[in-house]
């Protein structure tokens, strides 16, 4: 199959990590696929070191000049299947392919999602059929909507090394922060808890993961608390398994499909997370078998409970083992790569009807 993966926006993101390694698998699997986002953009720079063709849509948004793009890669492509996120990539493709006149169009709607029915998706429902994808374990209403192709569940998953990190010697030698920029009023709560923990053991290290990493003010907290020469940052683009290498637990502070990936790759490396109660979070991790959940982040607290979760190795070693086997499991790579192929192939067969 042919498909084509649309991602807008410049930053990066758990959506756009979504796209990146489906369109990246699904190319190593025999399909071909292709990712189109701006010059320059965070996605633009990953897709150089991706199996999938890169293609090239304006830095700025513009409605017109994005749909003609749009259709011109569709074209150049032989797009079969279209994939889109955010409703301004739903409006641009489907107007594009309205003027190709052929292919299919899915909209993801992430990990503790809504769709919200606005003029922009009605108009961009009108102008071509658009078959919805969910990650939870419901669809949302609006998009069981009558006349719509049926949605299609598609769950996350990560990949699982094939052996769990190893014990840590020293568990407060290294503790990890996934942190999206969005949340980054949060992740100064982690900062501000790790400095207190710091106090007491002058070898602990934090290592930042995620968009928050480039936040310039987290890089000035960390430095006004002491912690300048003791804090990694790793903004993007890295392994998974090479950011955690060493870790001993892991806070996750971010939402949607950034906190659900943050803490299945911890678990899927039997590294215990410990996160902000959400929606998201509690359906990814029961607290006390999987990870530790928290009600609100108050950095004596969080102190408090990093601190009891570092000095009992057994409890970690016992948490560590259940989320790995849960991600093991319900939540692997290889189901959420037969899910995409199957909404596509689906997707697909039903446009050529319509032709």
């Amino acid at each position: 199959m042919r498909l084509l993966f649309v991602h807008a926006a410049m930053g990066w993101s758990g959506p756009a990590r979504v796209l990146a390694t489906v369109a990246h698998a699904l190319a190593s699997r025999g399909h071909e696929t292709a990712v189109a986002s701006p010059d320059g953009s965070a996605m633009a720079r990953l897709v150089t070191r991706s199996a999938a063709r890169p293609f090239a849509l304006g830095a700025e948004r513009r409605a017109r000049a994005d749909a003609a793009r749009l259709r011109e890669i569709i074209e150049e492509h032989h797009s079969d299947t279209v994939f889109v996120h955010a409703e301004g990539e739903h409006l641009m493709a489907a107007q594009a392919l309205r003027k190709v006149g052929r292919g299919a169009l899915v909209r993801r709607i992430g990990a503790g999602g809504t769709l919200e029915v606005t003029p922009r998706t009605l108009r961009a429902e009108r102008w071509w059929p658009t078959r919805y994808l969910y990650t939870s374990e419901a669809p949302p209403a609006a998009a069981t909507r009558s006349g719509l192709p049926a949605a299609v569940r598609v769950e996350l998953g990560v990949e699982v090394p094939e052996e769990a990190a190893p014990p840590v010697r020293d568990p407060y030698a290294v503790v990890a922060c996934i942190a999206a920029s969005e949340a980054i009023r949060r992740a100064t709560q982690v900062v501000r808890a790790v400095a207190m923990l710091a106090q007491r053991h002058s070898q602990l290290r934090l290592r930042v993961i995620g968009s928050a990493a480039a936040d310039p003010d987290l890089h000035v907290l960390a430095t006004a608390l002491g912690l300048a020469g003791r804090v990694e940052w790793y903004p993007q683009g890295s392994r998974a398994v090479d950011v955690l290498d060493g870790v001993s637990a892991g806070w996750v502070v971010a939402d949607g499909d950034d906190a659900a990936l943050g803490v299945l790759h911890l678990m899927a490396h039997g590294i215990v997370p410990l996160a902000e109660r959400t929606p998201v979070t509690a359906r990814y991790l029961t607290d006390g078998i999987h990870g530790v959940l928290l009600s609100s982040l108050h950095p004596p607290t969080m102190a408090a409970e990093t601190t009891v979760l570092l000095a009992d190795a057994p409890r970690r070693a016992t948490m560590g083992g259940a989320g790995r086997a849960r991600v093991e499991r319900e939540f692997q790579l290889r189901e959420m790569l037969a899910g995409f192929e199957g909404a596509a192939r689906a997707s697909r067969d039903a446009a050529r009807a319509r032709t």
